[in-house]
């Protein structure tokens, strides 16, 4: 059968002059070799009114690659059969745009949950998903509440912003009037001031900061706070910006730089947005912080083999609420326009941000895996182990400062015992997921001042830091620059099938590889490649987080190493030999 066909009708065509050699018993099968279906048995009875056209199948559902009509007995015990024709009448899958076939093979070595159902089953699944989607599609214009497709009728409501959709959220991108409806709501409150303002900016005394933040307590060196002021307005008649600039407006702010001959036709704004990114989130895990509004994860200095080492959270300890609103205006406006702000925050964050679900064990290990697996292991923990760990009634936020939950007479935290494990735990998982719910409500009070809120309901959160941030986009050169070699030469086998399969993978492959070995997800970040352990030939490779070390094995051939890498950074998260 043609790739994508669906048969509508199949008839087999007889002639009541053939007498014995008509066919009596027929059976209808699809699939190949061993793996084949029934789908229908049909025994005629030739002595009353015998039919020209025997019907085989009718309104089929699903798309089969080979159909074999079998015919197992003929009229009178004939041994002969004679047939003068098929009728087959088929319908194209044009609205789904797959078959079957498309869910075997390697295709789903990307989608590791899916590789333990059949490709009938996830078949049948997909064509109810997009019948599903085409019926919301239908709708989705009368979901939106009024007061939440504008942006003077937002409040902040973290959890509540389109409920009626948070369950089906990460099936939305699925929507094809979804985009449409997004583009209309930022267009219907976009807003571009008269006149563009100009700031001046030091950057030399930005780039003094930067290497001994402590210089400067007040942080205005920075091009962050230099810019947060330059853009106020300059008397009571100027009016605050809205930042809800359209996708027209490519420069929302000229940059006079002080002691630097540049005109600023566009390159120098791009620069205070990436200057601002760095000096809020550093690329460099070993850089200083230049600005107090975000911390680095516990995730980053917990060499445990996590995969979310170059995330930020906001600081639970700093209260500037203003400021952390001003991050959320810009963070709206580069979602609206053509630029972008690099902030690497946790997806933990990300999922508070767009109003979407989050849980302890699954969202929170994306800034404190340890913590986590600590937290989560108390409850079956046997006494003898729990008493030999001797904890007490105490906690560490992500900014390192120490909390005492339960303390006695003199001040101290009060040892913990096995029976309140249970609640210790509790307790622990509610501080820790609100030590920075005031910050996270800021940036997000400013978002919704630039993002209407019915749009953040039509967002997963992975869409809304892709938006803001752009993808992380990593090439091969920039691999190879950042790699480094030990136990092993540049001009080994291994290393040239790595290579090879590097140059075969998308970008969303490079990322995850980069991912696996390091537990970043952008560069810069050097990498380690080093001769595998004592294993078979053709073996997962295995790598070391803590270490940025991916240890390459033997492989057969360039195809089965790229076969291997990408199987093991879809599916080997956690295949670590820190673990």
């Amino acid at each position: 059968m043609k790739k994508g066909t669906i048969i509508k009708s199949l008839a087999l065509i007889v002639s009541l002059a053939d007498d014995n050699y008509l066919p009596e018993n027929i059976i209808v099968v699809a699939g190949e070799a061993d793996d084949v279906k029934a789908l229908s048995n049909i025994t005629i009875n030739w002595s009353t009114q015998p039919p020209t056209e025997i019907k085989l199948l009718e309104n089929l559902t699903e798309h089969y690659s080979v159909v074999t009509i079998r015919i197992k007995s003929c009229k009178s015990h004939g041994i002969d059969t004679r047939i003068r024709g098929i009728q087959l009448s088929c319908l194209e899958e044009r609205s789904l745009g797959f078959d079957q076939d498309f869910f075997s093979g390697n295709r789903l070595i990307r989608y590791p949950l899916l590789q333990s159902h059949s490709p009938s089953a996830i078949y049948r699944r997909s064509t109810v998903l997009q019948r599903f989607m085409w019926l919301l599609d239908s709708v989705i214009y009368y979901l939106i509440p009024s007061w939440q497709s504008s942006i003077e009728g937002c409040n902040y409501a973290e959890g509540l912003s389109f409920t009626n959709l948070e369950s089906i959220r990460q099936l939305l991108p699925l929507l094809k009037k979804r985009m449409g409806l997004i583009d209309t709501l930022l267009k219907g409150s976009a807003s571009d001031p008269s006149d563009r303002k100009v700031v001046y900016i030091n950057r030399h005394t930005a780039l003094a900061h930067r290497a001994n933040p402590s210089a400067s307590a007040d942080f205005s060196n920075t091009v962050f706070v230099q810019l947060f002021e330059g853009l106020k307005p300059r008397d009571r008649s100027s009016q605050h910006l809205t930042y809800r600039w359209s996708t027209q407006n490519d420069q929302w702010w000229e940059c006079k730089f002080i002691s630097e001959g540049i005109i600023d036709q566009g390159g120098g704004f791009r620069d205070s947005l990436s200057d601002i990114a760095e000096e809020l989130c550093p690329s460099d895990p070993e850089a200083p912080m230049p600005l107090p509004f975000f911390v680095r994860t516990p995730n980053q200095s917990n060499e445990d083999g996590n995969v979310n080492r170059d995330c930020y959270i906001p600081n639970p300890a700093c209260m500037d609420f203003g400021k952390y609103e001003w991050i959320g205006q810009l963070m709206g406006a580069c979602f609206r326009g053509k630029e972008l702000l690099i902030i690497s925050l946790a997806p933990y964050s990300w999922k508070r941000l767009v109003g979407e679900s989050y849980s302890w064990s699954l969202d929170f290990a994306t800034v404190d895996a340890a913590e986590v697996r600590i937290i989560d292991s108390l409850a079956n923990m046997d006494r003898d182990t729990f008493l030999a760990a001797g904890r007490s009634w105490s906690m560490v936020l992500s900014d390192g400062t120490h909390v005492s939950i339960k303390v006695d007479d003199d001040g101290n935290p009060k040892p913990l015992d096995y029976d309140d494990k249970d609640e210790y735990a509790a307790r622990v998982k509610e501080i820790r997921m609100a030590e920075c719910d005031k910050q996270l409500k800021a940036i997000r009070t400013g978002l919704l001042k630039v993002i209407p809120e019915a749009v953040l309901g039509l967002l997963t959160w992975q869409e809304l830091e892709t938006r803001i941030c752009g993808e992380p986009e990593i090439t091969v050169e920039a691999l190879m620059k950042n790699t480094y070699y030990n136990h092993i030469d540049e001009d080994d086998l291994r290393v040239k099938y790595f290579w090879s399969a590097v140059k075969n993978f998308s970008n969303e492959d490079r990322s995850r590889l980069l991912r696996f070995i390091t537990g970043r997800r952008r560069l810069p970040v050097s990498i380690f490649i080093s001769s595998g352990k004592n294993s078979p030939v053709d073996p997962l490779p295995e790598s070391s987080t803590c270490c940025n070390t991916l240890h390459l094995p033997v492989y057969s051939d360039e195809k089965i190493a790229e076969e291997r890498l990408r199987y093991a950074v879809y599916n080997c998260v956690s295949i670590d030999t820190d673990e």
